[in-house]
């Protein structure tokens, strides 16, 4: 299954992207997990582990085949990050604001999993280009180059 995802990342996403599959211990089950994540670099945010610009992730629970939002030491999930419009009361104090990506949760099918994550990895590539002149971490991403 973790070939068939990498496949199908490296084939919706640019081939500057950042992609994180990584098997894991469940935390509530005996099985395992795998972590699915991409990002538009793999510079670490402040040398910080798991914080890239722009990163999402999910988790596959094998033994459940259930695929969830996950986030992985505080980063990831299903938002990416953009600059506060300090012309708007509710945002002019924040430092950053996030754009939820969305998700919804397939059936346990192995067709179904791998269209969720098409389906996100899709509606991920869509919030970088709407909102790619506000994005976070312009100084670390080019992102006209990067969505090309």
């Amino acid at each position: 299954m973790q070939n068939k995802i990498e496949k199908l990342l490296k084939e919706i996403l640019p081939e500057k992207a950042f992609i994180l599959l990584q098997e894991r211990q469940a935390f509530f089950s005996d099985g395992k997990v795998l972590m699915i994540g991409f990002a538009a670099s793999d510079h670490h945010i402040n040398g910080v582990a798991f914080q890239y610009p722009q990163f999402v992730s999910l988790s596959l629970d094998y033994k459940e085949m259930e695929l969830t939002p996950q986030m992985y030491g505080g980063c990831g999930g299903q938002s990416i990050y953009r600059k506060p419009n300090s012309n708007d009361p509710k945002e002019k104090y924040l430092v950053m604001k996030s754009i939820k990506i969305p998700f919804r949760k397939p059936q346990k099918t192995e067709k179904a999993i791998l269209n969720a994550i098409k389906n996100f990895a899709h509606r991920w590539l869509q919030a970088l280009k709407d909102n790619k002149d506000v994005l976070m971490y312009q100084n670390i991403v080019n992102y006209d180059e990067f969505l090309k």
